[in-house]
């Protein structure tokens, strides 16, 4: 046999390569997995938390008015966030959605923007957070399994995705976030699961770059009021 016929014949009968997305080892498994512990905070309407060497507290408030012609929705939430590395940072959060209707035709709508500012953070630090509507069979899907949303995080530079998706828990939301992941560039990198008896955040490794962003991301994210409507 001639040699480069062998040759080919021999990549033939070789196994077709993974694509890149399906060698990445799932996120759950590259992050440090650590549940959400309520602590005492200032007082009664700010209750405390802590997540690994993260502590701090929160303050949320979300209303509603439903009419047969109207409905609003609006949500503020006041965060601050401690650790070694990170220091003190402190968010404020607010944002709200909107209808009114005749006769049954919606008009005059308000999708849901939510918008986080955040001080003791590097000078670009913001988050807005919107609804998703995905389309096709598998978007409908998502929208009944829970409420779709998208965030964006900029954090020195860096531009932090996240996505609601469910990480852990029965498919079943009950019309509630169940949960979200956070990724950079196209990489999972953390995660925030509301799908359980307390919440779970998915934090990169001590000393990864990525990890005082996603840990106040995810926190951020955590901490909003959602009216949880499509």
């Amino acid at each position: 046999m001639r040699p480069i016929l062998f040759v080919a014949t021999a990549l033939l009968m070789l196994p077709p390569a993974l694509p890149a997305a399906a060698q990445e080892t799932p996120m759950t498994e590259r992050t440090e997995r650590i549940g959400l512990e309520g602590r005492r905070g200032p007082r009664l309407t700010q209750p405390g938390f802590a997540v690994g060497e993260y502590t701090g507290h929160i303050s949320a408030r979300g209303s509603g008015a439903r009419m047969p012609w109207a409905s609003r929705d609006r949500a503020t939430a006041d965060l601050q966030v401690s650790a070694p590395a990170l220091g003190e940072v402190t968010g404020a959060c607010e944002g709200g959605q909107s209808h009114r209707s005749i006769l049954g035709i919606q008009f005059d709508t308000e999708d849901l923007a939510y918008v986080c500012r955040y001080e003791g953070a590097p000078a670009d630090a913001a988050m807005s957070l919107v609804l998703s509507r995905p389309g096709g069979l598998g978007g409908l899907m998502r929208r009944v399994q829970q409420p779709q949303r998208v965030a964006e995080l900029t954090w020195n530079g860096v531009v932090y995705r996240a996505e609601t998706r469910r990480i852990g828990g029965l498919p079943i939301g009950g019309g509630m976030v169940m949960g979200y992941v956070i990724s950079r560039d196209g990489r999972e990198v953390g995660g925030l699961d509301m799908n359980g008896f307390r919440p779970t955040i998915y934090l990169p490794p001590a000393g990864d770059a990525d990890r005082d962003a996603v840990a106040v991301f995810a926190l951020s994210l955590w901490a909003f009021p959602d009216p949880a409507r499509n």
